[in-house]
């Protein structure tokens, strides 16, 4: 491989470096000059590859959610009740989990790592409308997943409930993540959380309390 060849293309680091700017100004602090400095690359390329700072931010979203690992196969209810609603309650707490690291790599990864996080995060909190749809397809999966999982656990809520209990385990996941100095200085931990795992069966424990299933009583 030749040295040209091993240096990333003019469009990857226009995308990393939209996500490095897009994190530390917004969207509309943001100049197309300034991504392309920061890119080494001529500003006229950004209109050749993205068709302008909209189409460019759209792009570096996909980037970001291209990376984040594959959501398991939908739970489905079989013959045996039980069976399904053992494997419903660790799909659940698997997808949890799952959810906690994902947030956390990112925290301790690379300074793009935590722009993304960060960029990602200010997105869900105050959705753009030119990239709603991009946010919508890129919570379905995680948000299907879990639907699927109560609705074999709780058959008797329709789907806007199901998806306010859904609501409420996002809120105590990223609670972790955007509150996690505050929580440090409440615990006195200034290294927590040193077991994810735990937490994470804390919030599945509690959330199935929520959703009032017996088998979050154990002996009641």
């Amino acid at each position: 491989m030749t040295h040209a060849e091993a240096e990333p293309s003019s469009r990857i680091r226009l995308l990393e470096a939209a996500i490095l700017c897009f994190a530390e100004k917004g969207f509309d602090a943001t100049g197309i000059r300034e991504i392309a400095r920061r890119a080494k690359a001529n500003s006229a390329l950004v209109q050749y590859h993205f068709g302008g700072k909209t189409g460019l931010y759209a792009e570096a979203l996909k980037h970001i959610f291209s990376s984040r690992p594959p959501v398991p196969p939908l739970p489905q209810a079989g013959s045996d009740a039980s069976a399904s609603r053992r494997m419903a309650i660790q799909a659940l707490g698997g997808m949890i989990e799952g959810l906690m690291n994902e947030l956390m790599a990112c925290s301790d990864g690379s300074e793009l790592d935590q722009a993304s996080l960060l960029l990602v995060t200010r997105e869900l909190q105050s959705p753009r409308q030119d990239v709603a749809d991009l946010i919508l397809e890129h919570l379905r999966p995680t948000t299907d997943h879990m639907l699927a999982c109560i609705a074999i656990l709780r058959p008797d809520l329709d789907r806007l409930r199901a998806l306010e209990f859904i609501h409420s385990i996002f809120g105590q996941v990223v609670h972790l993540h955007t509150n996690l100095k505050l929580i440090r200085l409440v615990r006195q931990e200034p290294d927590y959380p040193r077991d994810l795992t735990a937490i994470a069966r804390h919030i599945t424990e509690f959330s199935l309390r929520g959703l009032a299933i017996p088998e979050a009583f154990p002996g009641a």
